[in-house]
């Protein structure tokens, strides 16, 4: 008769803390993985739709209208709400396109953050973003930083950005 002898593994406690700590890892690392294959498949999806981003450096904000990169530079401020809104994007497209145009910078004042700087009467000498006043529409010429001209009616930008 052959005996077989049991034995019994001894685990110590550290050995069971090692083992859950390795299973551990490896179930993070293996989800991990996972979502990063899952987003690179679904960002790849969406590269495939030849959308892109654009951005429109032309438009600024009342707060920013004195610190642009240029030495010289013109601003227009009206409301996208106003009945000359088509008028004015006419303008300002035919002025962009041309050669040797001073860089026109455009503020949408129907924009909650710039909204504010709506008045009853314009003040046609600010030295800074907070003293901006303007009544429907102007048009800046800004000089290193300083309101070097100011014009408020169709007539004047007709004749500014022909």
């Amino acid at each position: 008769m052959n005996k077989k002898i049991k034995t019994q593994k001894y685990v110590s406690e550290d050995t069971k803390q090692i083992t859950n700590l390795i299973l551990i890892t490896l179930g993070v690392a293996v989800v991990a993985l996972g979502l990063y294959f899952l987003t690179d498949r679904i960002l790849s999806n969406k590269a495939t739709n030849n959308s892109k981003v654009e951005f429109d450096y032309s438009i600024a904000t009342v707060g920013t209208m004195f610190n642009r990169p240029y030495d010289e530079y013109y601003v227009f401020m009206y409301q996208s709400k106003d009945d000359n809104a088509n008028a004015y994007n006419s303008l300002v497209s035919s002025y962009i396109a041309k050669e040797d145009a001073i860089k026109l910078y455009t503020i949408d004042l129907s924009k909650n953050q710039d909204d504010k700087y709506l008045s009853e009467e314009s003040n046609p000498n600010p030295t800074n973003s907070t003293e901006v006043k303007v009544n429907n529409s102007a048009l800046v010429l800004i000089k290193d930083g300083k309101v070097s001209k100011y014009y408020e009616t169709m007539e004047d930008y007709q004749k500014v950005l022909k």
